[in-house]
């Protein structure tokens, strides 16, 4: 027989991908488990031994920086503390093909039987949190456990991330375009929009300079999302970028539900005053 747990006796946990805090999230009900941020030989937790403000002056700085995924130890700890007062587990994490971190936490959930599903966002960040908000939903809707990751796979395939790097140098330092690419575009002031769906990242349209950038990634809202969306902006100490594709995105009849710090994994491959958008259809 089908189990159909109520959402308030499930705890909900995501990886240091979605950007806030532990204290942010877990206002939202949301328990983070972070990645690590490598630097030097020396390996930080993300969030907890190194602060996204660390992390961005570092990068601008000019050293460099690398992400890694979850500590299977981490996430042993997370999980036995919250069996401890809640019946079942949601594990979302960042998408498998970004990440390492969902294979991770699939091996450690096996441990705990069917109490601790493993969920794979197919994205990260805003897009992460749609997914998991989406998962929580369908349990309060009555959806039984064993069907949750069926029927959460439409709305999964739906999200989609806009991200609008500032700069092309933090590209280039994570391999993701050669020299030659930087220094043309630099001079043209061409910048790549990285459009992640289905769980990978996707070169997008090119645009000359960040104003076009806001322009045509408010564009690909109304090519991708004829119905009405909902969207969390994500930004790399850039509020005004953020503020700025916010209100190109509403004019457009989208429904912006806010703003959070773009994580280390967002950070250090496209570099400070990015920006995001992450959506999901409404309904």
């Amino acid at each position: 027989m089908a189990s159909t747990p109520t959402a308030s006796s499930v705890a909900f946990v995501a990886d240091s991908t979605l950007g806030l805090s532990p204290e942010e999230a877990k206002s939202l009900g949301i328990h983070v488990v972070p990645q690590q941020v490598l630097h030097r030989g020396r390996s930080f937790r993300d969030l907890v031994e190194i602060a996204p403000g660390e992390v961005l002056r570092l990068l601008c700085s000019g050293e460099r920086l690398t992400t890694s995924q979850v500590a299977p130890e981490d996430l042993r700890k997370l999980y036995e503390a919250l069996l401890r007062t809640h019946g079942r587990v949601v594990s979302v994490h960042v998408s498998g093909l970004l990440s390492g971190t969902v294979d991770t936490a699939k091996k450690v959930a096996q441990a705990f039987g069917e109490r601790v599903k493993v969920l794979d966002s197919w994205s990260l960040s805003g897009g992460l949190l749609l997914v998991l908000e989406r998962a929580r939903r369908l349990l309060e809707e009555g959806v039984a456990w064993e069907h949750l990751e069926e029927a959460l796979a439409p709305y999964r395939e739906r999200v989609r991330g806009y991200v609008l790097p500032a700069t092309l140098d933090y590209l280039h330092r994570s391999g993701r375009i050669g020299g030659l690419q930087r220094f043309v575009g630099g001079l043209l002031r061409i910048l790549p929009v990285l459009e992640v769906r289905e769980g990978r990242v996707h070169p997008g349209p090119r645009v000359r300079g960040f104003a076009e950038g806001i322009r045509k990634v408010a564009a690909l809202f109304r090519r991708d999302f004829l119905e009405e969306a909902r969207v969390y902006l994500a930004h790399a100490e850039n509020p005004e970028g953020a503020k700025a594709l916010g209100e190109a995105l509403k004019a457009g009849g989208v429904e912006v539900l806010g703003a959070l710090p773009a994580g280390a994994a967002v950070s250090v491959h496209t570099g400070p005053g990015t920006v995001a958008a992450f959506a999901g259809p409404r309904g």
